[in-house]
Order: C-alpha cells, then structure tokens, then sequence
C-alpha cells in the first residue's frame, strides 16, 4: 500500500493543475487587489496566441518522438494491410488539405500522414505519431466542414498532447512497481489491482476533455466555427437521452458514480458544459467564422456517387472557392434586428460519434 500511494501523483494527468505555478508568494497578500476589470490570466499552457509554442505534450513520458513515430507507422502498419482506401485524388486531396491545415495551426511537433478509408462507418482516428484515418462515412453523415475539421482536430489534439504515450507510460510504470503486490495476498492485493485501473481511466477521460480544448482552439485558430463540435455532441446527448432508461429518482445513485468511475469517456453532458465554458472564457470573439464550403459539399456528393455540377475547377478555385460564413453573436443581433435574418438551426440527428461498425 505504501507503494500504490508512492504512486498515486506520478499517475495524476500533467494538466490537472497548474495551481502550484500560478499562486502566489506570501509576501503578497498584502498587495493592493486588482481592478475590478482586470481579468485572470489564462494559463500559459492552453494560452490560444501561443498556439505552436505551448508545451501541452508536458507530462511523465518514456518514448521520444522518433520512437512515437515508429511505434505508430507500425500500428499504421497493420491497419493499412487489411483496408481497402479511397483513390479518388479529389476526395483524398480534399481531406489531406484540411488536416495538414490544423495541423498547421497546432501544437503538434510531428508531420501528419492523412488516409481516407473506403468504409461507411463513420469514424475518424489518429495513431501515435501522427497516422489519421478517415471513414468515407464520417464524411456521408457529416452536414459541414466545421463539423468535419472539430472531429479532426480533437484526433490532431491527442497526437499534439502526446496522450497514447503518456498513457503507455504510466501503464508500464504500475505494472513494473505493483508486481510484487499484486502477487501478495489479501486486501492489500486487491486493492492495488483496483488502484491502477480506476487512475488510467481517469487518464483517458482527462484526455478526451483535453482533446476537446485543444481541438476547439485549433478549428479557432485555423478559421472554423468551434460551436460545431458542441453541435455534434449535442446531438449525440440526444440519442444517448432517447437510449438511457428513465429512472423514477433523478438522483444520482451510487451506481452512476461507480459506472462514471470505471468509464474510459467523460459523459458527454459533462464534455458539453465543458466547451461551452472553455468556447466563452479562453476563445476572443471574432466577426465570423466558417462553417462550411461549396468544397466539402462536393466531396460529399462524389463519395455518395451523385451527379455534381460546376466541378471542373482549377485547385486554386477549389482551396479559395465559397464559403458559409457564421457571423458572431454580437453581429447576428445587429443583423436580426435589421433584417429577417436567416439563422443556423438544430442539426439533423444523423450524426454519430465513433458508432458501432454498420452492417
């Protein structure tokens, strides 16, 4: 026990807290208090103008770059051998574009290799090292390019944060350290082999939620509407509200807890609230944002085998052709009030997050 406890703080995510470098000396709290207006600083780590230059892959971690990357064209590997892909140069030239594009605007320190695989499932992937993988049917389901780019850039956020080998990393620290009580009797064993699981599923919630702030950032920085993803989620809190059975106590009982602590994914309302919190207080407000392409729209035409009209367009007319446009909250209250304004609605329930295979 003495071990498992000696443990406990090299497992606690690197970006629980940054309380011990922010706070203060003593000597200062007879300081004056600030201004009223003066707001808190954000923390130097997800400080959005310094995308590029933050050090959000911080943490224990036993595997350099150059070993992430081989570990995952390994894995990459594997998964190539027994899929079939997209050839169709404008799909893959598409989808290509659009990632190195975030990625450019990320914190990552590797280069991305972006593959669309011929699959209606609607998922979207990342390996160790930077290997993305795309189903055609993410595309299919998807409405826009603003929710197509928030998918990618959670998956891009996981490479930049390094999180599949900071969580390799702890995995292979506890079962080195715990060996020997685990092979002892008792209570003592039994609550060691319960103490590692419960801190690496803590790990890889904490790890979805960061993904969720970094990838809204990095949609931000590269030009898209960060509400997509909050869209897409809340739509897939609709279906799992429909699923979930109504319980006559709306409490919460000791079985939520448990189940929430043996969970490898936060509950998507908490993951909601979250991002709504983090788009209002870390996100500056801009005139507009993007939110879809006349691009995207016509890649999703030619994987749903429909007829297209006006594709013969040069690259350079496809990169900077038109755009929707989703102006801010301040601007689409002057407008409303000016004229009958056209708004963006609630999105059709046909977007999945990672759903089982189809058959």
């Amino acid at each position: 026990m003495i071990l498992a406890c000696t443990l406990l703080p090299c497992l606690h995510p690197a970006w629980a807290s940054d309380d011990s470098a922010n706070s203060a000396p003593a000597n200062e709290a007879s300081a004056p208090p600030p201004a009223p207006d003066v707001k808190t600083p954000k923390p130097a780590k997800y400080d959005i103008d310094r995308i590029g230059q933050r050090n959000v892959s911080h943490g224990a971690n036993v595997y350099s770059l150059e070993r992430e990357r081989n570990m995952g064209r390994s894995m990459a590997a594997v998964v190539d051998r027994g899929t079939t892909f997209i050839t169709d140069p404008e799909v893959t030239s598409y989808v290509t574009r659009l990632a190195q594009n975030l990625a450019r605007h990320s914190d990552a320190e590797v280069p991305f290799t972006v593959k669309v695989i011929d699959s209606l499932n609607a998922r979207v992937f990342a390996l160790p090292g930077g290997f993305l993988y795309v189903d055609k049917g993410l595309i299919t389901d998807l409405d826009n390019e603003a929710e197509f780019t928030a998918l990618i850039a959670h998956e891009v956020a996981h490479v930049a944060a390094r999180h599949a080998t900071r969580y390799a990393t702890r995995k292979h620290t506890w079962d080195v350290l715990a060996l020997p009580i685990i092979w002892a009797s008792g209570p003592a064993a039994i609550g060691a082999q319960q103490i590692a699981p419960l801190n690496l599923l803590k790990f890889t919630r904490d790890a979805e939620l960061e993904a969720d702030l970094l990838g809204i950032q990095y949609q931000y920085a590269a030009g898209y509407d960060p509400q997509a993803l909050v869209d897409a989620l809340e739509r897939l809190s609709g279906l799992e509200n429909k699923l979930r059975p109504k319980a006559a106590n709306t409490k919460t009982s000791l079985h939520d807890h448990i189940a929430r602590a043996y969970a490898s994914y936060p509950p998507t309302d908490e993951r909601i609230l979250k991002l709504q919190s983090d788009i209002s207080t870390l996100l500056p407000e801009r005139t507009d944002y993007i939110l879809d392409s006349s691009e995207f729209q016509r890649v999703k035409a030619r994987l749903f085998d429909r007829p297209i009209l006006r594709h013969n367009r040069s690259a350079e007319a496809a990169a900077n052709g038109p755009v929707l446009r989703r102006p801010s909250a301040s601007a689409s209250s002057e407008f409303a009030a000016s004229s009958g304004a056209i708004t963006k609605g609630p999105l059709p329930l046909v977007f999945s997050y990672l759903p089982a295979p189809r058959d």
